[in-house]
């Protein structure tokens, strides 16, 4: 699937604590585009990347994304929106 992530997200990720080799290498890949990348992932590599960023959203007591957490709450909805996957 080719998924088309922002600079913000693309750096969000990159900068993740425990990121897989294959998602490293999957945004070693990436192919610019204006102010975005697209990253042309596997459905192992797209599900890697939707856990990794599930696990990177975090709530406030009233069960709202925290907004330094929202980039990754946007990936994970795009990714689980997307028609290839």
């Amino acid at each position: 699937m080719d998924l088309t992530v922002t600079r913000p997200q693309y750096e969000a990720v990159r900068g993740a604590k425990h990121l897989p080799d294959v998602l490293k290498q999957a945004l070693d890949r990436a192919t610019p585009s204006g102010q975005a990348y697209v990253l042309r992932l596997t459905y192992e590599e797209a599900t890697a990347l939707n856990e990794l960023c599930a696990w990177n959203v975090h709530t406030d007591a009233g069960g709202n994304v925290t907004p330094d957490s929202r980039v990754f709450d946007d990936l994970v909805k795009a990714i689980l929106t997307h028609p290839d996957y």
